[in-house]
């Protein structure tokens, strides 16, 4: 009978909750145990045309990311962006002092960006409630691979035809990542992309009355979203 009653007793006691069990916290931060990413993402991006209204028009953005975590919050990266957009061809000619410059045609203005940029992650290597946001700092080039168009071959004289060539380029921005599982991660994230248009120098010998300097550096604001592997 005193056997029968004490399996009970230790029965009764492996059934109840441990002290231990009881205390544990569940913690909102998780560590991220990869140190290498590969991404795509696709957005919109918000242009500014400059003075002269010869910039490229808003259009969308396709992007591809790599990165590496280097140290604490710190992570190293690089992109390559490609907007197809369009541009307004114009030529010095205007009709009165408060009207733009003549348009002539469209023209395709095609931008690929390439650029290296630092990660700070504001919650280290590690997420908070599987989120992680990070700010982002870059440099580094935009190119038009469009071409001369059939527009550009009437404006004259050639010293006012607009050409963007090959510019300067840097982005600072922010963003959010989210991780439903340890290899795949969501991303959303807006920024400032801002490069250099050249300014054609036949339009500082306008009658118009306005100088023009001979590059002016415009802010472009890309909103993106896309998703990550990590390994």
């Amino acid at each position: 009978m005193t056997g029968h009653r004490i399996a009970v007793i230790v029965g009764v006691l492996a059934c109840l909750p441990s002290a231990s069990a009881g205390q544990q916290i569940r913690s909102p931060y998780r560590f991220i145990d990869t140190t290498h990413f590969l991404g795509i993402s696709g957005g919109q991006v918000l242009t500014t045309q400059g003075r002269l209204l010869t910039g490229p028009d808003d259009a969308p953005m396709a992007l591809v990311h790599w990165g590496m975590r280097v140290s604490g919050p710190f992570s190293i990266g690089a992109e390559v962006g490609y907007m197809p957009s369009t541009r307004i061809v114009r030529d010095t000619v205007f009709v009165t002092p408060d009207s733009v410059y003549r348009s002539l045609g469209e023209a395709d203005f095609n931008v690929i960006t390439v650029l290296g940029n630092v990660r700070f992650n504001v919650t280290g290597a590690r997420t908070w409630n599987n989120l992680q946001p990070f700010g982002l700092f870059g440099a580094g080039a935009a190119f038009d691979v469009a071409g001369t168009a059939a527009a550009d071959t009437l404006v004259q004289p050639v010293d006012a035809r607009f050409e963007f060539g090959t510019s300067l380029a840097g982005q600072i921005g922010a963003g959010v990542e989210w991780f439903p599982s340890e290899r795949l991660s969501a991303r959303i994230d807006a920024y400032n992309l801002f490069w250099r248009l050249k300014v054609p120098e036949a339009f500082g010998r306008t009658l118009r009355g306005e100088r023009f300097p001979r590059s002016e550096w415009e802010q472009n604001v890309v909103l993106s979203a896309g998703l990550s592997f990590h390994f």
